[in-house]
């Protein structure tokens, strides 16, 4: 059980950075509307919209990115949306002093924060150094936005703003397009120059401007647009640069589904399915299969496989064969094994479910979902397939920020001969 534990302990000790990639926004605002628009330009297809309802004092909120669960924007029922913009590395300096801000720093300020004035109080209090390699965009319903820089925040001072891959503290407006990053700073004109064009704003003019500013190339292409209306909680979405077909989410309609989550290929009609790769155990004889783009890692303590998202710590494969408990039948492994040692190692552990199942090749097993608390700060969501072979505990487990079910397909390849 050690190596559960270990194994989420590693994420959380990991997950210290976001991944964050090329993209483009802007936002305008007058009398009526506040719309932001972005494209999302990178080269991993796998991307995902999920939805966290309002809970404990928490704002509700939908999140846009790939299959690590690392949100790359999004927005509350507040009217508060932001995004990411990697950049190049630049130092930050002013905060060094102060306490870093434990836990999952993105989803606490979405979840606590309503306007751009309490998420730059927020900020105000920690240690800015984990920006070091990107900076964010945040605007509210109210028609507030600011550009985060680490040390610097440039604030809205006209109708509009825009944000793509460079720092404008560091570019004067007269050297823009700039030679690093020159594709943003295009973009950035593009995008200013169509704004400036129209001062009233309409999602058909934002359409025409995410159309213009989309990437297609061999190093990223725009794998998704939104364009947020703030005041009215919709998102209008569009995929791979395709803004003749349109999804619009409702988003205080959506959180009343509960948490829940989408491909988002799967909301245009449209199937991706991950390419395999396939793990054989030698005793006893076993296979499984993973996601081919994982990286496999040095395993830990008895595990025989270990993978992770290449795009950051989490979400985290790993099979393990240890010593079979004893006296400890299959369908009672949650509550008598899993659980209790979690707890004696001062995991904060809730089992979910635990439920009688079987492999795909018939053999029975058992499946358990775990929310569980790092550190008292990291929330974690676990799933385990567990089954008996001889005298063996062979168990394949999930563990993610989010919806580790979404890889339940893998858990369940497992197969024996």
């Amino acid at each position: 059980m050690k190596t559960l534990l270990a194994f989420t302990i590693s994420i959380v000790m990991a997950f210290t950075h976001l991944s964050v990639h090329a993209c483009t926004a802007f936002m305008i605002s007058d009398d009526e509307k506040v719309l932001v628009g972005n494209n999302e330009d990178y080269n991993i297809p796998y991307t995902r919209v999920w939805f966290v309802p309002a809970e404990n004092g928490k704002y509700g909120r939908v999140y846009f990115g790939y299959d690590n669960w690392s949100p790359q924007g999004g927005v509350n029922d507040q009217g508060l949306f932001f995004d990411f913009f990697a950049t190049k590395p630049l130092e930050v300096k002013l905060s060094k002093e102060k306490p870093k801000l434990q836990g999952p720093i993105i989803d606490t300020m979405v979840a606590e924060c309503a306007t751009v004035k309490e998420v730059l109080d927020m900020l105000d209090q920690y240690n800015l150094e984990f920006m070091s390699k990107f900076q964010m965009f945040v605007v509210d319903k109210s028609g507030d936005a600011a550009i985060i820089e680490g040390d610097g925040i440039i604030r809205k001072s006209r109708s509009y703003q825009v944000v793509t891959n460079f720092y404008q503290s560091k570019v004067k407006e007269n050297r823009r397009p700039c030679e690093w990053y020159k594709p943003s700073c295009t973009q950035y004109k593009i995008a200013e120059t169509m704004l400036t064009e129209h001062s009233t704003a309409s999602v058909a003019h934002f359409r025409d401007i995410l159309e213009a500013t989309h990437r297609n190339t061999l190093g990223a292409r725009t794998l998704y647009s939104n364009i947020y209306d703030l005041k009215k909680g919709l998102v209008y979405l569009y995929y791979m640069h395709n803004f003749d077909e349109e999804v619009i989410i409702d988003l205080n309609e959506e959180l009343k589904k509960g948490c829940h989550y989408h491909e988002l290929p799967s909301l245009f009609g449209k199937e991706l399915k991950y390419s395999r790769k396939t793990y054989t155990h030698p005793d006893p004889v076993f296979t499984i299969s993973y996601p081919k783009h994982f990286k496999v890692t040095k395993p830990v303590k008895d595990e025989v496989l270990r993978i992770k998202c290449p795009l950051s710590s989490t979400p985290l494969f790993s099979v393990v064969v240890k010593e079979k408990p004893q006296d400890i039948r299959l369908q009672d492994i949650g509550t008598r094994h899993f659980t209790d040692e979690l707890k004696k190692l001062g995991t904060k552990v809730r089992l979910v479910s635990t439920t009688q199942t079987v492999l795909s090749d018939g053999t029975p097993a058992n499946e358990v979902f775990f929310d569980m608390v790092v550190n008292d700060h990291w929330p974690l969501k676990t799933m385990i397939v567990s089954t008996y072979r001889g005298d063996k505990l062979i168990f394949a487990a999930v563990t993610s920020f989010a919806h580790p079910e979404a890889l339940r397909e893998f858990l369940y390849s497992l197969r024996f001969d």
